[in-house]
């Protein structure tokens, strides 16, 4: 049994030109931002996205230039507006965007977990397999039954979560909701997850019902303290909303966004991005478990 800890560098070296990328986390929760970050330090392009209903993480990517499509069921700011650099690439033509829908990533993931080539889902009558013809195939059913879709398997080659804890070995462990990262880490070929902090075997072991993702799941672990800021980590600190309004009002050009990106993503590794930010805002974020 070795230990699976590694650095942000070496984890993001999983991921390659082309790759199909995963991102877990929900909306302003859990979003594996300095693995995002370090992966466009790195340079790494033409990544299919492959994300659970998030925020900044995949927005961040897009804007970046590292995405050249996305399966989505949806990217949103929600109380801070739309996705700025989502929408302006897909307005633009420059991101595929492949619609989908709760359901239709759910039952991927699902076929991939089983090693099947789809799964059966109920047609809810929308038009999405007429937009996504790629992930969604009628089935055949008889008089009277409820129509069903086949939605193709999703299978991403790394994916990226972010967690509260973890021992070395890489049993990780989540004080809040997993959202949908226990089926993407399932369903991947490869799992990276990012941590706020290593725990001892032993502390895993005295509360197993947190471990929803066992060693065995897991390919890396990497530790980062506030490793989902500006969004919340269940349990241990909330969303920096003061962060996520800079982010929106730098993606009002591309001249800020790229000063955003210099600041925040170019000019040093996680240690050096805290650094930057006022500790005594990141104290307010912290909570009591």
């Amino acid at each position: 049994m070795q230990s699976k800890l590694i650095s942000l560098e070496e984890a993001v070296a999983f991921v390659t030109p082309g790759s199909s990328l995963g991102l877990g986390g929900w909306i302003f929760n859990s979003q594996p931002m300095p693995l995002v970050r370090a992966l466009v330090r790195r340079g790494t392009g033409d990544l299919m996205l492959v994300p659970a209903p998030g925020s900044i993480a995949p927005d961040l990517l897009i804007g970046a230039g590292a995405v050249r499509s996305t399966f989505c069921v949806f990217i949103s700011f929600e109380q801070h507006g739309l996705a700025p650099q989502f929408r302006k690439a897909a307005e633009a033509g420059e991101l595929e965007v492949i619609d989908i829908d709760g359901p239709g990533f759910a039952g991927g993931l699902r076929a991939s977990m089983g090693d099947l080539p789809w799964m059966p889902i109920p047609d809810l009558g929308t038009d999405l397999p007429r937009h996504a013809p790629q992930q969604y195939r009628p089935l055949p059913t008889g008089p009277g039954e409820r129509r069903l879709l086949a939605t193709m398997a999703i299978r991403p080659d790394v994916c990226f979560l972010h967690a509260q804890q973890s021992d070395e070995l890489g049993n990780v462990q989540f004080l809040g909701s997993p959202f949908f990262d226990v089926m993407l880490a399932q369903a991947s070929r490869r799992v990276v997850v990012t941590v706020d902090r290593i725990v001892s075997t032993e502390t895993v072991r005295r509360a197993n019902h947190l471990t929803k993702l066992p060693s065995v799941l897991v390919d890396a672990v990497v530790h980062v303290p506030f490793g989902a800021h500006p969004t919340a980590s269940h349990g241990l600190y909330q969303a920096d909303e003061a962060h996520l309004r800079e982010y929106v009002k730098a993606s009002a050009s591309a001249q800020d966004f790229e000063r955003y990106l210099q600041c925040h993503v170019h000019a040093g590794g996680h240690d050096d991005y805290l650094a930057r930010l006022n500790g005594a805002t990141l104290a307010t974020l912290l909570q009591s478990e």
